[in-house]
């Protein structure tokens, strides 16, 4: 069994022991699409930074430090899952937790975004807690076709 991630033992067993469990047909189907998520999603992510920098309200009023951490995210969340196309390709654990690093750095600046944006931003943080819940949740439940 590979190391545990930071916050893994604490996740898992909230998401493999308190909530239901995926059936294995599915999981197998989650397990053959993964790669291409990861890829279409970091291919899709690194090419909606180039607007959002261009914003025309960025252009004429100055980038917001919510922008900024909104660019800089998406960045790293992107790469992260370009980094793990390969290795879930070939059911490597590197490629599972690319993508489990990809989930906590968004929650990581999504929140911070909130933060910036209260109290208009609490409404985009519990969708992304949410969204970020449904994604660990399907992490966890394949992480064991990872080796």
């Amino acid at each position: 069994m590979p190391a545990k991630l930071p916050l893994e033992a604490q996740l898992e067993g909230f998401f493999l022991r308190t909530l239901p469990t995926i059936p294995f047909n599915v999981k197998e189907i989650f397990v053959q699409i993964m790669p291409w998520l990861a890829l279409i999603n970091g291919i899709l992510g690194l090419a909606s930074v180039i607007p959002a920098y261009q914003n025309s309200f960025a252009r004429s009023y100055g980038m917001t430090s919510s922008v900024y951490l909104d660019v800089i995210g998406n960045i790293i969340e992107s790469i992260l899952m370009l980094l793990a196309f390969s290795p879930l390709r070939i059911n490597r654990r590197k490629g599972w937790n690319y993508l489990y690093f990809s989930v906590l750095v968004a929650v990581i600046f999504n929140v911070l975004s909130a933060l910036l944006n209260m109290p208009w931003g609490t409404g985009g943080l519990i969708f992304a807690l949410i969204f970020a819940a449904v994604e660990l949740w399907i992490l966890f439940q394949i992480r064991e076709r990872y080796y």
